[in-house]
């Protein structure tokens, strides 16, 4: 399970795996052109110690180890380097210059490898033979003093080059590709880290497969996102756009509520969703336009009495409704009223605002209603608060005969869509599944493949919903036909 979650957000991020090491790459090539090449020059230096003599028991007898080991820490000392600086007349101190000398011992042997890396070839090699040079002489210089003064029967210790800097033909650094080929490496381990690291905190909706397995819910709808300056009054019916991407993704849930008739009747379906925002007013509007389209008379009730929704999609003026419908202060024919332009749909609005919503909603007169719409209609559909917020859709569910919940691509949190079915689940509600919403066309081709999937090839999507039709059931062959 983990692992496929993680694919999937791998694929998600495809574009952060390929412009983090394709970025790190071209910055790294960009700074090593831009840097100054450091030549290096080398001297190798053969070191044959001298042995104590046997009539000196005395004195116990250095390794070559040892040895090497310490005229490479002599080769660095200031003394020397001071000397150097004054033989070739270099503007520079002692500090600078040996942080450019390494002297580097080869394993089981007595050579010393003395290397010197500089801008300017020419000194490179320069300062290498000059300081293996003035160390030669320097060593000389001490073992005589010893000599002369302790009068010492020991031979001296031969230092020997044995390979002489010459003038380098290349510089060692930057190397261009090395440092190219790191950082494209050092970038996707980056970019790795951190599309595991958004996954890790991303806990919102991303795709079908996570919200089955984090939250038990099926996705049965897919409905694409409305622009906010599309989104206002009348324009959220989008549904009235016959071959829009949007409008394809109400008929297609409609479809998929079809064929969820076909053991059980869903005459009655609360519309809900987790929290606040997540488009279910709208989905409950559109689904009810989709469902009257298809020939069934439709009514749509608004039972978000806290924040309704459903007069201003349709432009209603009266804010008289459900409210009014409960009280019984007027007549049914006032509050019920077909909606004009759209033909088999009726709207119920919420009416004014009571002060004691849920008892009103799970009340006798409640379930009366209902039952007299369901003898007069093929289908209610009714748009409540969200669950998670306040009891009010629960309360419905429980005259209803399913319930879809709404959640927001990209916004929704796995454990809101978890606990919204938990809640359901208490009252004994069946839930139908999920709508998707608000599928945005820029996050991994999510929406186009639900509607390519559904419409087919241009061209195509009313001989594939025919076919669709002729596999379903008699009661949905009718409603394909209708359309």
């Amino acid at each position: 399970m983990e692992l496929r979650r993680y694919f999937r957000a791998l694929r998600r991020w495809l574009w952060v795996l390929v412009a983090c090491p394709v970025v790190a790459a071209l910055v790294a090539g960009l700074v090593s052109t831009r840097l100054a090449p450091i030549y290096e020059a080398q001297v190798s230096v053969l070191v044959r110690p001298a042995q104590p003599l046997a009539v000196d028991p005395g004195v116990a007898a250095l390794t070559s180890d040892q040895i090497s080991r310490t005229y490479a820490q002599l080769m660095v000392q200031r003394p020397l380097l001071e000397q150097v600086i004054s033989d070739l007349k270099l503007e520079t101190t002692p500090e600078r210059l040996a942080q450019e000398i390494k002297v580097t011992p080869q394993p089981n042997t007595t050579i010393l490898d003395v290397t010197v890396d500089s801008t300017d070839r020419t000194l490179a090699r320069d300062i290498a033979n000059t300081l293996v040079d003035d160390f030669v002489d320097q060593i000389k210089s001490i073992q005589q003093q010893e000599q002369t003064s302790q009068q010492n029967a020991r031979s001296e210790d031969n230092l020997v080059v044995i390979s002489p800097a010459v003038l380098p033909s290349a510089p060692v650094s930057p190397n261009i590709p090395r440092n190219i080929v790191l950082a494209f490496a050092a970038g996707l381990l980056v970019a790795f880290g951190v599309v595991l690291l958004m996954e890790y905190l991303d806990q919102t909706i991303r795709s079908d497969e996570d919200l089955e397995e984090r939250a038990g819910l099926v996705a049965i709808g897919h409905v694409g996102f409305v622009a906010a300056e599309r989104a206002s009054r009348r324009s959220e019916l989008v549904i009235l756009s016959p071959r829009s991407a949007i409008a394809e993704g109400y008929r297609s849930l409609r479809t998929n509520i079809l064929y969820a008739n076909v053991d059980r009747a869903t005459k009655v379906l609360v519309i809900t969703s987790p929290m606040p925002g997540e488009g279910k007013s709208r989905t409950a509007a559109n689904l009810s336009v989709a469902l009257s389209q298809s020939g069934h008379k439709v009514a749509l009730l608004d039972a978000d009495f806290r924040r309704p929704s459903q007069r201003k999609i349709f432009g209603r003026v009266r804010n008289t409704g459900l409210a009014n419908l409960m009280i019984q202060d007027l007549p049914e024919d006032e509050i019920v009223a077909p909606v004009e332009g759209i033909p088999n749909l009726w709207l119920v609005c919420s009416g004014p605002t009571p002060p004691n919503p849920s008892e009103l909603l799970g009340s006798r007169r409640m379930g009366a209603i209902l039952d007299h719409f369901r003898q007069r209609f093929d289908y209610i559909i009714i748009d409540t608060p969200p669950v998670n917020a306040v009891t009010d859709a629960t309360v419905v569910a429980n005259f209803a005969d399913a319930s879809l919940l709404v959640v927001e691509y990209g916004k929704t949190s796995y454990r809101a869509a978890q606990l919204a079915r938990q809640a359901l689940d208490r009252v004994g509600a069946r839930i139908l599944g999920a709508v998707v919403n608000k599928l945005k066309a820029s996050h991994d081709g999510y929406y186009e493949y639900y509607y390519q999937d559904y419409y087919g090839e241009p061209g195509d999507g009313q001989s594939k919903r025919r076919r669709e039709a002729q596999a379903a059931p008699e009661d949905v062959r009718v409603a394909a036909k209708a359309e």
